[in-house]
């Protein structure tokens, strides 16, 4: 079996863990609503229909520009077939730039907030929703207990809650079936050929060449599995930046911070070590050993159970700082401090940059879920984490095996990389806050 059959493997493999960071929403809000510049209710909400009718002509030039910038990639990103551009005279506007920047045009992309989980909600109103009303697949562990709330177009409300809800959003769907082998007739119009790594035939694993960005691949690598190179986050980052310079220069701050809620979870996703490597903690000579011992099967199943106790532990350990409200408690000190990193004037430069700092953290973090988590979880290659019902009971398990010193231990190693994601989101809303002031 050639090198590269190796990564194709490990595609198949994670496509079934595409979510990055568990709740996105929860895990950005500790850091916008510590800013009092993101807090305080200030934006009028918006529909999407209503943005678009209003500022169609200076949309049309954004994504206009943003087809210069794609050509001028190479072959890095398929261009937008041209029945697709978008039409100043098109019947159905909102369909027409929904199609035009290619996401999925089957969601209602509603006027919502998320809740943050570990907080106290009222009770249930005539305007709550569920996972269900805004998204056609099915809720993960992490989103079974969230809560919606749909607003009104004009209801005042905060940066911080808008930018947070729709961190999330993109894992509702936005980037499921977009291949032309997906199976949807939007996919088979879209333009962006065969899915190039994943399981297409899984509800979500679709959305994997969108959220995983593999931009420090070694020789080896990029030569036997060229595919791996068609990823999209930066794509995506890029489009959702330029479009949010529109909505804050034409006076729709709304959806200004909203797109760049949607650019931030790309971002955030390339925090995550798991999505910015194929096999962390892996060489390329080891990688071809595997190989020759014929054990690629056990290395998928290894890679698959730690990056999914990875996402869970996070989320447990979260949603008891957000609960118990105590600063002393791990991650929200974290999350509530830090400063900017790295500089975000140029966004391919900012996405490399940090890409190379989620490579970089990558090997320890993956020997520190080897040696601090019970062995059946994270070594051996018959288990399957997804799936197991062991989500709920990590925290204790790793305690069952190390004490409260395993958990401190842990806790470090998945705070080095809440470090990173603070600092890239700060960044981020720096930037954010520059379009909105430069339009002023």
């Amino acid at each position: 079996m050639r090198y590269g059959c190796v990564m194709a493997m490990l595609f198949s493999m994670c496509a079934s863990r595409v979510w990055a960071w568990s709740d996105h929403a929860s895990l950005l809000w500790p850091v916008v609503n510590s800013l009092p510049s993101m807090s305080a209710a200030s934006v009028r909400a918006e529909s999407l229909e209503d943005f678009v009718t209003a500022q169609a002509p200076a949309i049309q030039r954004a994504l206009q520009a943003h087809e210069r910038w794609t050509s001028e990639q190479g072959m890095v990103y398929a261009l937008t077939p041209k029945v697709l551009k978008f039409d100043l005279t098109a019947e159905d506007l909102r369909r027409a730039f929904l199609e035009s920047i290619r996401v999925n045009p089957t969601l209602g992309y509603e006027l919502y907030l998320q809740g943050i989980q570990g907080l106290a909600h009222e009770s249930q109103t005539d305007t709550s929703l569920t996972w269900s009303d805004l998204s056609f697949l099915e809720s993960g562990t992490s989103h079974e207990s969230v809560r919606y709330e749909r607003i009104a177009p004009g209801a005042v409300v905060s940066p911080a809650q808008v930018m947070a809800t729709a961190n999330d959003e993109p894992d509702m769907g936005m980037d499921v079936g977009l291949f032309s082998n997906n199976g949807t007739a939007y996919g088979a119009r879209y333009g962006f050929g065969e899915q190039p790594f994943g399981n297409p035939n899984l509800s979500y694993g679709s959305q994997a060449p969108f959220h995983m960005g593999f931009y420090h691949l070694d020789w080896l690598t990029r030569t036997a599995q060229p595919s791996l190179l068609k990823t999209y986050p930066m794509w995506r980052i890029v489009l959702y930046d330029r479009l949010a310079q529109v909505a804050f220069k034409t006076g729709h701050p709304y959806w200004g911070w909203r797109f760049m809620g949607w650019a931030m979870h790309y971002l955030g996703d390339l925090t995550q070590p798991y999505h910015a490597l194929p096999l962390p903690g892996v060489s390329t000579v080891d990688a071809l050993w595997l190989v020759v011992r014929g054990e690629t099967d056990a290395a998928v199943q290894k890679v698959s159970n730690r990056h999914g106790v990875l996402e869970s532990y996070q989320y447990q350990r979260l949603v008891t700082s957000l609960s118990d409200a105590v600063l002393g408690a791990p991650f929200l000190p974290v999350l509530m401090a830090g400063t900017p990193e790295p500089e975000s004037t140029d966004v391919q430069a900012f996405v490399m940059a940090l890409t190379e700092m989620s490579v970089g953290a990558s090997a320890s973090l993956d020997a520190t879920l080897a040696t601090q988590v019970p062995a059946r979880f994270v070594n051996d290659p018959g288990f399957e984490w997804v799936g197991s019902g062991e989500e709920p009971s990590i925290v204790s398990a790793v305690q069952s095996i190390g004490g409260e010193a395993a958990v401190t231990y842990l806790d470090q190693a998945v705070i080095v990389q809440l470090k990173r994601f603070s600092g890239v989101a700060r960044a981020w809303i720096a930037r954010a806050q520059s379009h909105l002031q430069a339009n002023q």
